[in-house]
């Protein structure tokens, strides 16, 4: 915009003051000095990166055709990996918010992996960090400084073997049961017609995680009234409901509000979702705070958590320390002695934190656990195959006719039920975004400091193959890491094929422990990220996932649902879950 105003400057200097009262010579000066604003306002190309020349026409940039497609599928991944295939480059960049930085997407796992694990240039997305305002002092906002490292180390005993296993563990099989003992009952009030399990995961995750933070000093469960409510229900009431109906038609059962916590579980992070997409985020959750369904939602997470504090204080100070909150206690007592101060034992940090880990492992491993029902359900030999490595791994609890144990299930070793997981999280990851803390480059592009670059996980690379790239482009520590060349990039990698992740040990196509071996770094996998910000609660959600549909496939067939019930299009958010779960069941 300055050379073209100086430019203007003789011009301006041959205009006397009396000629300034010429409309056509006002009209010229405005005219000059729009046209100057407007192409100092266009989005502004980082050389060498490609991108849609028609977008840099333009002040809006790519923001309207995205919005049109998010609109429409609810994925900005899809649109992505459309952008990346159309220019036809592992690097591009594109123009989503006016007036601000291009971002830059990324589609290539090795340099993805390296920037994540290697390179200290990158840092936490501030436009994230101000998507989660709302989240308080949870973790996830903080860049990895002091406040990211202070919190972390308040929950560092909640992922170690020995509370995972004692606490957590025997949560969610109990959970697990009582999903399994909801489904039954639906499966028989249905007669053969489909329902959907979406809200059941949802609330057996939910529940999972107010366990795993309160133990048993919750009471207000969500699978809980849900059974009761269904439990009451008689088959001939489903029958007359729809007598005449399709048999293809899905029963729709009645759901029990939840309690006020509950519900702020569930929209806090729509409210994440929404301001992340806003374009003035801080200008948003501002106005929000204001607004009486905004502070409802929030008053309603503190009385909560203020009060189950207060329930962990009593126990810690008797000497239990049992559930998540009371470990954290801990942790601040011998924190605060080693630092010569009075514990803050009622500190927000503590219940910012733990609601956030709340929301993140209820929100995400539901997610994951509908798709593995939807991948089950539609790959038949795949359900088999577990379903027999399953009944000959944990052959004792099949030959005394019941379910496997919680301690049975956490000793066997399941190499294909890891694959079948791992190979569902590689399909439905969402990208990672980091955020340059200086001017760096990327695949030799020059990239300013507050570029917000995106690792995409959908495209090429991750479910298509891999763009050929310059070896000199690679940063240094890129080019010297290791390739992992079993990987067959001629195979289709769109399609769902747990055996990726499996190394043989000897002939034949068995798929038990004695016959394979999981590889979880066989591939690219994104879905947790990596380095120092890699999701805290993977061990919990790995935990929850094997256990939950272990149970699933042990004591039910799923069926082939009507093709109108069995989309695969999702919803991106903190994570991406399916539009659809709908199961059509048959009792073992």
């Amino acid at each position: 915009m300055q050379s073209l105003v100086q430019q203007s400057i003789p011009f301006f200097d041959n205009i006397s003051t009396g000629n300034l009262t010429n409309p056509l010579l006002v009209l010229v000066i405005v005219t000059v000095s729009l046209y100057s604003l407007y192409q100092w306002l266009l989005p502004k190309p980082i050389p060498g990166i490609p991108y849609n020349p028609q977008a840099a026409k333009s002040l809006l940039g790519d923001a309207p055709a995205m919005v049109k497609e998010v609109s429409a599928t609810g994925e900005f991944r899809v649109w992505c990996a459309k952008q990346m295939k159309q220019m036809n480059s592992p690097i591009c960049q594109i123009f989503i918010r006016p007036f601000s930085k291009p971002w830059v997407l990324l589609a290539d796992f090795r340099e993805a992996k390296d920037i994540l694990m290697r390179r200290k240039e990158f840092g936490k997305s501030s436009f994230l960090s101000d998507g989660m305002a709302c989240m308080g002092s949870f973790h996830g906002i903080y860049m990895s400084g002091e406040k990211f490292k202070a919190n972390r180390q308040l929950i560092q005993d909640l992922m170690t073997t020995s509370f995972l296993n004692n606490h957590v563990g025997p949560a969610i099989f109990g959970k697990g049961l009582e999903l399994m003992k909801l489904v039954e009952t639906k499966m028989n009030l249905a007669r053969g017609r489909p329902f959907s399990v979406k809200k059941d995961f949802e609330y057996t995750s939910l529940d999972v995680m107010l366990e795993f933070a309160f133990g048993k000093n919750w009471v207000h469960t969500s699978l809980g009234p849900q059974m009761e409510l269904v439990g009451k229900m008689q088959a001939e009431d489903i029958d007359a409901m729809m007598e005449g109906k399709d048999p293809n038609e899905p029963v729709v059962f009645p759901m029990v509000p939840l309690v006020d916590f509950l519900n702020s579980v569930y929209e806090a992070p729509e409210i994440v979702e929404r301001t992340i997409n806003a374009l003035m985020p801080k200008l948003q959750t501002w106005w929000w705070s204001k607004q009486s369904w905004y502070k409802h939602i929030f008053d309603a997470k503190e009385r909560a958590m203020k009060e189950q504090v207060e329930i962990a204080i009593s126990n810690f100070q008797s000497g239990c320390i049992q559930t998540g909150i009371e470990h954290m206690l801990m942790r601040e007592a011998s924190r605060a002695e080693k630092e010569g101060r009075a514990p803050d034992f009622r500190s927000k940090v503590l219940r910012d934190e733990m609601f956030g880990n709340i929301v993140g492992g209820h929100h995400t491993t539901s997610g994951a656990m509908m798709w593995l029902t939807k991948y089950l359900t539609d790959h038949l030999v795949v359900q088999s195959n577990l379903r027999s490595v399953l009944y000959t791994s944990l052959s004792a609890a099949k030959q005394e006719n019941r379910l496997f144990t919680f301690e049975e299930i956490r000793h066997a070793k399941l190499p294909y039920l890891d694959a079948i997981i791992e190979e569902m999280l590689r399909i439905n990851a969402v990208p990672v975004t980091r955020e340059t803390l200086t001017d760096t480059t990327i695949l030799g592009c020059p990239i300013k400091k507050g570029t917000q670059v995106f690792f995409m996980s959908n495209g090429p690379g991750f479910l298509s193959p891999s763009f050929p790239i310059d070896e000199s482009k690679r940063s240094e520590t890129s080019r010297a890491s290791k390739i992992n060349a079993t990987w067959d990039e001629t195979q289709d990698l769109a399609a769902f094929d747990p055996e990726r992740w499996l190394v043989r040990k000897r002939e034949g196509n068995g798929l038990l422990a004695d016959d394979v071996d999981f590889d979880g770094a066989a591939g690219p996998q994104l879905v947790f990220g990596m380095g120092t910000r890699t999701c805290w609660g993977r061990r919990l959600a790995y935990m929850e996932m094997r256990i939950v549909i272990a149970m699933l496939v042990w004591n039910f067939e799923l069926l082939k649902t009507p093709p109108a019930l069995s989309s695969y299009a999702g919803l991106e958010g903190i994570a991406r879950v399916p539009q659809q779960c709908y199961v059509r069941l048959r009792k073992l």
